[in-house]
């Protein structure tokens, strides 16, 4: 995506209403029973920040109908795959930018959402990070989660999607399964080898 993704997101999210058309999840309008089925990891960082991690996940659990014993049994397991169980009372203040990411990504699927919307979920990592995340992602997927990822960085995308848009001002500029995409695009008539080329060639197009 490149611009526009904010209001798709607050679309489904059903924060905003769509000036056409309809959005529904399983056939169904979005409604509170289907919101609690979605996992959304803001682009912003909502973390409350005199919280600690378990204080903060029990209270976006709650929200999500969830008991105190199920925010720990998944919060302890999330934490295990980051590494980071010695953090579970720290407060969010006290955490590196990177970390903070982790928390807010495991508070946006602590539910264990159906539907999952990330909006740029790997900014602040480092490259060990990036990876950590990249495979709990994967794992999400194996497990059939829906996932839509928000991305400037194209490496992120051709290792995680299987399909990709990307969109200007809601018109869409590329849309399709990522390995036809990246087979069929040409630039001056050439094959390219990554999604990257074709990103760049594209927003170099918008900016013009």
């Amino acid at each position: 995506m490149v611009r526009g993704k904010s209001t798709i997101f607050r679309m489904i999210l059903n924060l905003i209403e769509p000036t056409e058309g309809e959005i529904k999840f399983n056939n169904e309008n979005i409604n509170q029973k289907t919101l609690n089925k979605f996992g959304y990891l803001p682009e912003e960082g909502s973390l409350l920040p005199t919280f600690s991690i378990i204080d903060i996940c029990e209270y976006y659990g709650a929200l999500k109908e969830m008991t105190k014993e199920e925010v720990f049994e998944n919060l302890t397991m999330w934490l295990k795959e980051f590494h980071m169980e010695e953090y579970i009372k720290q407060k969010a203040k006290k955490l590196s930018k990177g970390n903070r990411q982790k928390i807010q990504f495991i508070v946006s699927v602590l539910h264990n959402p159906d539907f999952i919307i990330l909006d740029e979920p790997f900014s602040g990592l480092d490259p060990v990070s990036v990876k950590e995340l990249e495979n709990a992602i994967l794992k999400l997927k194996e497990k059939g989660k829906t996932i839509i990822l928000s991305s400037h960085v194209m490496g992120n995308v051709e290792n995680l999607c299987d399909e990709i848009m990307m969109i200007d001002r809601g018109h869409v500029l590329i849309q399709g399964e990522l390995k036809e995409v990246i087979e069929n695009y040409r630039i001056e008539g050439k094959p390219v080898n990554s999604l990257n080329e074709i990103f760049i060639d594209k927003v170099g197009d918008i900016n013009e």
